[in-house]
């Protein structure tokens, strides 16, 4: 993402519990497996050490500013919408909006940013607002309303017209300590070098910024410098860690106490028998009354255990901590989290189909004819014609004069007409035989084997005076050279530098899925074998929602493609759940050309970002 060398912002915040893992040493551990006894320190390198003190040292330079938010308003007027009209109205402009602390609340992100865009209409050079939708996804709103991905919108690469506001879950999170407060400061990757923050502090924290800084109220309540916001900020690191010392010690405890019980299970030849398993058991939840009954300690009570972790409890003055502070710690570390786990559907069991060459495929590395009407080979497209994709377009009207074997074609024994049956079962696309007119003629046709037929007819090709095998692969990203120019590896070898035409690698290219392009003439290739456009439009031409031309400036529906129909749906289908087993290809040049992106030359010398 590109640096914003505007004045930013971070948003106020309000004061609250955090859940960390207090520094006390101790190394937690899995319940439900085996585990040694380790000693675990932290490991602090020289080079380091510095870092800590470099944040607060930018946070601490004199750019950087405190602003306070009214106390009261108006009941009509809603916090987000106080800090909204707070911000605005600040000098010079602000950028960039980091909820740190959870203040807007009133407010989803999308409402906020269309309150914020339409707010500063004579704020010059802004034409949109960066921010998370309810999908977790960076999203962007420009002036028209129009929602889009931040990644496939035109703003990727004009940061610098954009406004940005992240909630309080995409900069650090609630409940404010030190770290979280200088991580959430820390999205600015200029901070020190430019970029300036204003803390926006509501007047209750500010109460306490002063109580914890000893500056007490008056009738002139005294400024809050952001050195008091940071003074406030290790405090509540202080306390926090200290309130989760109780935790600390419940998870110690339970370690010591499994740690037994795996012990008595190895003595016992490493058998988990039903009772020991049952030992490892922990009560779901607790009743109310062993919840909140009220317990009265005595000092002289000397039950507790005199262990390490009783003895550091001690030093925090946490020993006698309840167990229903302990069981709301426990219930907010057990918020529920989305996690998505990807799951493949494998394809039904098939019988696999019978490896044979056919005749007339041989009669074709011999003389380099074909023979029409001959069941061995195929148009390419005809061979997905028993997959989902064919469901969207008619793939006999793809003439694109590649052929393919029918051992290449057939994978499996087929038994039913179920459209998607062959989706699993699609070869990929590695054995190319051309044929010419002469050993050293231009190429006039071209046929994909399969591994099978390649290496039953190679005597034969490298005897051959009318074809050439080549060695392919559909280009997987943009830090691998293409390999359609076929001249990776020829048999025969003199044979490698042959021209091959166009029309056939682009066919090529697009059966075998590949989908990154390697120049703007190629792209334009693609363009016209699909029909669609890549030039702004013209006077008198019809272009659809997916760019295909219903009709061109000569008043051909399809262009020079033929095509009556757009083949994008077709395309999608197969580049996505065929060839890439349901992977996006949306930043890839071919998920550009089908979401209907027009290209140009700097895309295809630079990449794409």
């Amino acid at each position: 993402m590109k640096e914003f060398p505007h004045k930013l912002s971070a948003s106020g915040w309000d004061i609250g519990k955090i859940k960390t893992h207090p520094t006390t040493g101790f190394s937690g551990t899995n319940d439900s497996r085996a585990v040694l006894p380790l000693s675990v320190r932290q490991l602090d390198l020289d080079e380091q050490k510095h870092t800590n003190a470099l944040v607060l040292a930018h946070l601490l330079q004199p750019e950087n500013s405190v602003a306070l938010m009214p106390s009261y308003v108006s009941r009509e007027v809603s916090d987000a919408e106080m800090l909204l009209n707070m911000v605005i109205e600040m000098r010079p402009p602000v950028r960039v909006i980091l909820d740190v602390g959870a203040q807007v609340l009133e407010l989803d992100n999308l409402g906020l940013a269309r309150r914020w865009l339409s707010s500063i209409q004579d704020l010059e050079g802004t034409e949109a607002v960066v921010f998370f939708n309810m999908h977790d996804e960076l999203s962007v709103l420009d002036r028209k309303g129009r929602i889009e991905l931040l990644q496939a919108s035109p703003y990727i690469n004009h940061l610098d017209v954009c406004l940005v506001f992240l909630d309080e879950s995409h900069t650090r999170g609630a409940h404010l300590t030190k770290d979280r407060l200088v991580q959430a400061c820390m999205r600015m990757r200029l901070l020190g070098e430019g970029q300036s923050v204003v803390f926006c502090v509501p007047q209750e924290i500010a109460t306490k910024i002063r109580q914890a800084s000893e500056k007490k109220q008056s009738t002139d309540e005294p400024k809050v410098s952001v050195s008091d916001i940071l003074t406030w900020a290790i405090t509540e690191t202080w306390d926090d860690a200290n309130r989760n010392n109780v935790l600390w010690a419940a998870q110690g405890r339970r370690y010591e106490k499994n740690k037994g019980l795996w012990a008595d299970c190895h003595a016992a030849g490493d058998i988990l028998t039903k009772e020991l398993a049952e030992q490892f058991l922990e009560d779901e939840a607790q009743s109310l009354e062993d919840r909140y009954r009220p317990v009265q300690h005595n000092h002289d009570d000397t039950s507790e255990p005199d262990d390490d972790i009783t003895r550091r409890c001690q030093q925090f003055n946490t020993l006698r901590s309840t167990t229903a502070i302990l069981q709301e710690e426990q219930e907010r570390e057990l918020a529920p989290e989305i996690e998505e786990e990807r799951q493949d559907e494998r394809p039904p069991l098939a019988t696999p189909g019978d490896h044979s060459v056919h005749q007339d495929v041989r009669a074709f590395v011999r003389t380099g004819n074909i023979v029409e009407g001959s069941d061995g080979y195929m148009n390419s497209f005809m061979a997905l014609q028993r997959t989902s994709a064919a469901s969207f377009f008619d793939v006999s009207t793809l003439r694109s004069g590649l052929l393919v074997s029918k051992d290449f074609a057939q994978t499996i024994e087929t038994t039913t007409n179920s459209r998607d049956q062959l989706d699993g079962y699609q070869r990929p696309v590695q054995w190319v035989l051309t044929a010419s007119k002469g050993p050293h003629g231009d190429v006039v046709r071209m046929m994909i084997l399969s591994p099978y037929e390649a290496n039953e007819l190679l005597p034969e090709i490298q005897n051959s005076k009318c074809v050439a095998l080549h060695l392919y692969a559909p280009r997987p990203n943009l830090g691998y050279p293409s390999l359609d120019k076929l001249d990776l590896y020829t048999v025969p070898e003199a044979l490698k530098d042959r021209e091959i035409p166009r029309r056939f690698i682009t066919a090529l290219n697009l059966f075998s899925g590949q989908l990154y392009i390697s120049s703007f003439e190629d792209y334009v290739d693609i363009c016209k074998f699909l029909g669609l456009s890549w030039e702004p439009t013209k006077d008198g031409e019809i272009i659809g929602a997916d760019g295909f031309m219903f009709q061109d400036s000569a008043g051909r529906v399809g262009g020079e493609s033929g095509l009556s129909a757009s083949p994008v749906k077709f395309f999608k289908t197969l580049f996505t759940k065929i060839r890439r087993n349901c992977e996006g290809i949306d930043k890839t040049h071919m998920g550009k050309i089908l979401d209907n992106q027009l290209l140009s030359r700097p895309d295809f010398e630079s990449g794409l970002d």
